[in-house]
């Protein structure tokens, strides 16, 4: 049996405080209070806030831009009252990108920062979605969190009110950033 050098002994003693320290940061950047067997259950199954039960007019389908805190899509149109199936596709690599979707009732960024502060407060049991009522009522609907590589969806009806209506990721500090806009439309979407 080969015995390492006692210098190298030494450098590897010296590194495992920092290679344990560097193991823990990482998990948790990226980790989450679920188990292995909620996140298969997660990536297929959907949360609705409204009827699901009758035909979805359309499906959006969402995904983060590469590993930023950003949306690839930042804006798409639907018509008044259509149902549609909203689909996030987290394509991110990087265990910290978890994503979710919340559309809003506005795009005024101060609803944008209230709700993603609130959902950092709710915490990961609460998928980072506000609890507090008053902020509730300025969710139309939302999407569960997801990992990279999972797919998560909701299907929810659309306001009858013509106008833009915001979304955002509610993942704690992605709000800043990761925002888009639901244009809706007499015309709807092509």
């Amino acid at each position: 049996m080969n015995t390492p050098p006692l210098s190298l002994m030494r450098i590897r003693l010296r590194a495992f405080p920092l290679v344990l320290f560097l193991a823990v940061a990482l998990v948790g950047c990226g980790g989450s209070d679920s188990s292995p067997d909620d996140a298969a259950t997660s990536s297929s199954t959907s949360a609705t806030q409204s009827e699901s039960a009758g035909e979805v007019d359309r499906t959006v389908t969402l995904h983060p831009k590469g590993n930023q805190m950003k949306y690839r899509e930042t804006e798409f149109t639907v018509a008044p009252g259509e149902t549609i199936r909203l689909v996030f596709e987290n394509t991110a690599t990087s265990p910290s990108m978890q994503h979710n979707v919340v559309v809003l009732v506005s795009t005024e960024e101060g609803i944008f920062q209230e709700v993603g502060e609130a959902g950092t407060r709710a915490g990961s049991t609460n998928d980072y979605i506000p609890q507090k009522e008053n902020l509730r009522d300025q969710i139309l609907a939302y999407t569960p969190m997801s990992k990279p590589g999972e797919t998560v969806e909701v299907t929810f009806t659309v306001p009858e009110e013509t106008g833009d209506y915001g979304y955002v990721c509610t993942f704690p500090g992605h709000w800043a950033t990761m925002q888009g806009t639901m244009y809706v439309r007499e015309e709807g979407a092509a």
